[in-house]
């Protein structure tokens, strides 16, 4: 049987490498499948401003004419100029679970980055902390967010015996709605004897808006220093706020302003939407529409996408008056479950307030990293 690869390069050829995934995961039950349509517009390089700063290559592996693998390799200016060294990038990692395949796209990859001056290859990422990110290695039993990871268990042992080891994990949770939480009903006493901060919940998606370029600083400045973050470009920030701002609850975003007036953190979540996408698999036309309204406006479960504060503001106090006035919420809609976004693992303060949390899911994914120096 014949094995080779195809370097993505026309838009028929792009609809082939975005569609892999749809037949590959047919019978997961926990798989998330995106809405085609706009998983085809996110890489033309015409439409998405990533490209503009970032170098990539895109490969999809055939066995005598048939999909059995796709990769993307990246490259981004921006993080080169942060790190200070060249690290490539590989995501959208998808293969059978076979090792001369998976070898096929990671050689590749790594040929073209060792080409390119890269000195170490990272993944499974994507242009920016926004994209998917990390390979799932616990909880497949429990089903993602729309913006969360998925993957067959065999991919793990693919990655290490080419010679990948452990560069980061990330943690997710899932846990429940309690009728009270007592520490954050301390910090909410706390707060209510205070005039330093206040929350802010806008009224209509108009008033969300006018807020988008501070929140933007705030995040910027706040994530800076993770692992993994690279800096958008304007225009990268305009196109996911344009992504992304169409399922936003303006209820479920929580905006804290200083006493001065200025936007000092933030905490937005979204109605979970999981199973509307798993229902629509990948079409809005003709029910797929029907199945993410109904569930954007009567969710049991609301994804923590994002959450951040300036670092010279009590970012232990913001981020709990931002829940206390979020959990408030989430219960007078009688919204039942939270789906906590990842966390890197050794951000002991996340987990510490998770874990006061009735946990009912777990989920961790990691990346992973090869040296090429």
């Amino acid at each position: 049987m014949s094995l080779k690869l195809l370097e993505i390069e026309g838009r028929r050829d792009l609809r082939q490498w975005v569609a892999f995934p749809y037949g590959h995961y047919r019978d997961a039950p926990n798989y998330v499948p995106q809405l085609f349509r706009e998983e085809v517009a996110y890489f033309e390089r015409d439409k998405n401003p990533a490209f503009e700063v970032c170098r990539t290559k895109l490969l999809l592996a055939l066995r005598d004419g048939r999909p059995v693998g796709r990769v993307c390799g990246i490259i981004n200016t921006l993080e080169e100029q942060k790190l200070g060294r060249k690290r490539g990038r590989f995501g959208w990692f998808e293969t059978v679970d076979d090792q001369q395949v998976a070898n096929l796209l990671l050689d590749a990859i790594k040929d073209w980055l060792t080409a390119e001056g890269c000195v170490e290859m990272t993944g499974p990422h994507g242009f920016s902390d926004l994209d998917v990110e990390g390979l799932l290695i616990e909880g497949f039993d429990c089903v993602p967010t729309i913006s969360g990871c998925y993957n067959f268990p065999y991919y793990q042992g693919l990655l290490e015996h080419y010679g990948f080891t452990k560069d980061a994990d990330y943690l997710m949770y899932r846990f429940e709605v309690p009728q009270s939480i007592p520490f954050l009903d301390r910090i909410k006493k706390r707060y209510d004897r205070l005039d330093d901060y206040r929350v802010v919940t806008c009224r209509n998606r108009r008033e969300l808006r006018g807020h988008l370029g501070e929140l933007w600083e705030v995040l910027e400045e706040a994530f800076a220093p993770l692992y993994g973050v690279v800096p958008l470009t304007r225009r990268q920030m305009d196109y996911y706020a344009d992504k992304y701002f169409g399922f936003l609850d303006p209820e479920l975003v929580k905006l804290l302003f200083s006493k001065e007036g200025e936007m000092v953190a933030f905490l937005i979540g979204m109605p979970n939407l999981s199973r509307a996408f798993q229902k629509a698999n990948g079409r809005l036309m003709p029910f797929g529409f029907f199945h993410i309204l109904r569930d954007y406006r009567h969710p049991i479960a609301v994804d923590f996408l994002l959450a951040g504060a300036r670092s010279d503001h009590p970012t232990g106090l913001l981020t709990g008056i931002g829940l206390a006035d979020m959990f408030d919420t989430l219960r007078s809609r009688g919204i039942r479950y939270v789906e906590g976004n990842h966390e890197l693992e050794d951000n002991k303060t996340v987990h510490q307030i998770w874990s006061r949390f009735p946990i009912v899911g777990r989920r961790r994914s990691r990346v992973f990293r090869l040296d090429l120096s």
